[in-house]
């Protein structure tokens, strides 16, 4: 796809940033961001709480993407907190942030 600049009009990135690290995150964000098209939008959501064992997991703040999407041109359009659908993950304290964000049209991302 990176190589090829392809683009979508809706990316989504379920149950994915928590498994990297901040340096790995500063790196995939901008990547992402270039795969939405002109007014796309990129829905994702973060999962919060315990992690299971053997499993990689970071806390993650959604803050932590917000404000470096924002830097790519990006406007965050939803960010709504909620409780894991699943019964097993609500008892154990996970909760999940949804967020999307609206990719800039081709005259806002040609002004900066």
């Amino acid at each position: 796809m990176a190589a090829r600049g392809e683009q979508f009009d809706l990316v989504m990135s379920t149950a994915v940033l928590m498994h990297l690290d901040d340096a790995q995150r500063r790196q995939a964000l901008p990547n992402i961001a270039a795969r939405i098209a002109p007014g796309g939008l990129l829905i994702m959501t973060l999962r919060h709480g315990p992690v299971p064992p053997g499993r990689r997991m970071l806390e993650i703040d959604a803050e932590a993407i917000i404000e470096p999407a924002r830097k790519l041109g990006m406007s965050l359009v939803f960010n709504q907190d909620g409780a894991s659908r699943g019964a097993e993950n609500r008892a154990a304290g996970v909760t999940w942030t949804t967020l999307a964000f609206r990719s800039p049209r081709d005259e806002a991302r040609n002004a900066g």
